[in-house]
């Protein structure tokens, strides 16, 4: 028998750090999981611990990082400070991997005014960061959106399809597209500002999918990665999973009541799934 592969570490850590400037307050509230591999056989074949830092001690390593390093630079510079303090520490850590997640808070307007210490969460789709660090070598950088629900009511059609004996579906030139996004980009060079480069990607996504005509949910996820690229120079290769999530027009003719493509049922599955990966 042969041990082949082997990793261990603390998933789903959660936090909220808060900002306290005077009156005015801010927080931040993300998910960590940490993952190492290094000599560890010794665990795994004879129960031998000596080279098993517990799941606790980096649990509590990364609370404890987060009170001087969680900044408003984003989570991948607070990941890469785990990273490089992990493999620091601990000499038979031989290579890291950090998987982190932000929740979005806004700031919640009262009387027309944003408050001061009051939040809810907003639909800006939750920030993404995956850290592959090993010894000599520097570390890699993934950044990333989930969650980023977008519909447009019009603007969007798929035809020219083929046809046979089990298809059902009619051509459309004008339908609704709606969409659950998830995205993430290679970063080729450290970034001086990854929540910049992760505004600039949705703001990029959001400007191809609301204004240009869509002839197939695959034409917008290319056209989407391919401005993406052109506004960020940092970033080198962009994955997008467009799934298609079906609003269909509701039959009221039953009822003497013409539709008029106004009332649809949002139909929960099954829904198209979609994804690529684009390189400069």
């Amino acid at each position: 028998m042969q041990l082949l592969h082997s990793q261990y570490g603390k998933s789903a850590v959660g936090l909220l750090k808060v900002f306290r400037d005077g009156d005015r307050q801010t927080v931040r509230e993300i998910t960590v999981s940490a993952l190492v591999s290094g000599d560890f056989s010794g665990a795994f074949l004879a129960g031998d611990n000596s080279n098993t830092v517990p799941t606790d001690t980096i649990k509590n390593t990364i609370y404890a990082l987060a009170h001087d390093h969680l900044d408003s630079s984003g989570i991948e510079p607070f990941g890469l400070k785990l990273a490089a303090h992990f493999l620091a520490r601990y000499g038979q850590f031989q290579t890291v991997q950090l998987q982190l997640e932000e929740k979005p808070w806004g700031r919640m307007m009262v009387d027309g005014l944003p408050h001061a210490h009051a939040f809810q969460a907003t639909g800006d789709g939750i920030r993404t960061a995956v850290i592959q660090a090993r010894r000599s070598h520097p570390p890699d950088v993934t950044g990333g959106l989930q969650e980023l629900e977008i519909l447009k009511s019009t603007g969007s059609g798929f035809v020219g399809f083929p046809r046979c004996e089990f298809t059902t579906l009619p051509e459309a030139t004008d339908r609704i597209m709606a969409t659950r996004l998830t995205a993430s980009w290679h970063f080729r060079e450290a970034a001086t500002d990854y929540p910049s480069v992760a505004s600039k990607m949705r703001e990029a996504f959001i400007e191809v999918f609301a204004n240009r005509y869509s002839r197939a949910v695959q034409e917008t996820l290319y056209q989407m990665a391919e401005l993406a690229l052109e506004r960020v120079p940092e970033v080198d290769q962009i994955s997008l999973r467009l799934p298609n999530l079906h609003y269909f027009p509701y039959d009221l003719g039953r009822f003497g009541i013409p539709n008029d493509q106004v009332i649809f049922y949002p139909a929960p599955n099954p829904h198209g799934d979609i994804s690529a990966t684009v390189s400069r």
